[in-house]
């Protein structure tokens, strides 16, 4: 195992950084704001040591997310609001400096690589352990509470969580199959025990962006391995088992059970016209909100940091009975960028997608398609990069698994 300690390299230093922020994404936003600011300086005060060498075409997977950024810095000048622009180009720095950061990086070594996924399914798992005793101490409460659309009490941002929470599932199942880990003699046990307990997490926490995502990933990983090993009679069979896991969950979990109910309630709600305060009915109206105002300003859209105020103007002009807190922008980070910067916006999160698959290795590493499917999934149903726990996630752990194929 490397010297992660060490704090004499680079590697080393931004390493221990990617800790602080993966520990600050389930306790605090200023501790991976923080750690955002020193990847940040130890990327410019380490210029003798890379000497800029990763600016390259060859990191172009990694580099890709720099695009978002630069989008939204160039449409800064199409804002009618030039200060508040960038304000929303300071909060995308992280777009900019987490790439550049691990792409400076000499070599990811696959050790180091695990030990950092590793200590993500730990602190998961750690927290998730809070979450589920504080929700056994108020049973009652907060399974009645989901039924109303309300959630379990989890750290920062419970839909943003519930994506980490199936990402981290997810890495464990993998770990556990393959037992690449190599980190501890029972690194294998601990990941077969995180898979199960992160299983039990997410259908208890019944977050649907979560569910759906950790089921779709489940899905792909399934249909890896059966590849991988050469056992395809495990289709039928996992099919089955895919299919029935929703069903046991909804046996065994009284929230699951709740949230379920309360879908077909809201939806029974949008058939007739009802939309209301519901989850679901305001989503619908967001997303059909994002079709008139891109119908308006489809090359250039609104501006850099303009969409909660022309989001806001539409509802006071449109849904003036519609209180504060039901005014949703759209709920689709292609929507909402392209209501942000037309159609070089939705291109821009396009490219984000799409640029990495074409590195070499990429289409054959299962986590990062994993992760692709999670963030991508979560992206068609909510502004996943508008949140800072969602783009440092994303961003921070694509990054190092994209940096590890190219040096492999």
């Amino acid at each position: 195992m490397s010297q992660i300690g060490s704090l004499k390299s680079y590697t080393n230093r931004t390493i221990l950084i990617i800790f602080l922020i993966l520990f600050g994404l389930i306790s605090s936003r200023a501790l991976v704001s923080i750690g955002t600011l020193l990847l940040a300086f130890n990327l410019i005060v380490s210029g003798k040591e890379h000497n800029w060498q990763f600016v390259k075409i060859g990191n172009f997977g990694i580099l890709s997310g720099t695009i978002f950024f630069l989008t939204s810095l160039t449409f800064v000048l199409f804002s009618p609001d030039i200060s508040h622009g960038f304000k929303q180009v300071y909060y995308r720095l992280p777009w900019l400096v987490i790439p550049l950061s691990i792409a400076a990086i000499t070599k990811l070594k696959t050790i180091d690589l695990n030990l950092i996924l590793a200590f993500f399914v730990g602190v998961i798992s750690v927290s998730g352990m809070v979450v589920l005793v504080n929700y056994f101490s108020n049973y009652e409460y907060y399974t009645a509470q989901i039924a109303l659309a309300k959630n379990i009490p989890t750290p920062l941002n419970h839909i943003r969580y519930s994506l980490m929470v199936a990402f981290a599932g997810l890495t464990s199942i993998y770990f556990t199959v393959k037992d690449k880990l190599y980190i501890a003699p029972n690194d294998r046990i601990f990941m077969g025990v995180a898979s199960f307990f992160l299983f039990v997490l997410i259908h208890v926490l019944s977050v649907r962006s979560g569910l759906i995502s950790y089921y779709l990933g489940l899905i792909f990983l399934i249909s890896y391995f059966a590849f991988y090993f050469r056992k395809f009679w495990v289709f039928p069979l996992f099919g089955l088992a895919v299919i029935a896991m929703p069903f046991i969950a909804y046996q065994a979990f009284p929230s699951f059970q709740n949230k379920v109910a309360y879908m077909k309630y809201d939806a029974e709600q949008i058939k007739a016209g009802n939309i209301g305060h519901n989850s679901d009915g305001r989503r619908w109206r967001s997303l059909k909100m994002a079709k008139v105002l891109i119908t308006k300003k489809p090359l250039m859209g609104y501006g850099c940091g303009q969409v909660e105020k022309v989001s806001r103007n539409y509802y006071q002009e449109n849904h003036p009975y519609v209180a504060q807190q039901n005014q949703k922008v759209p709920h689709n980070q292609f929507l909402f960028s392209a209501v942000e910067m037309g159609v070089f916006g939705s291109l821009a999160v396009f490219l984000v997608f799409c640029i990495p698959l074409i590195q070499k290795g990429v289409l054959r590493d299962p986590l990062y398609i994993t992760l692709w499917i999670i963030i991508l999934s979560s992206s068609l149903v909510e502004n996943t990069f508008e949140s800072q726990i969602g783009m440092s996630f994303f961003l921070v752990v694509g990054s190092l698994i994209l940096k590890h194929i190219k040096d492999e």
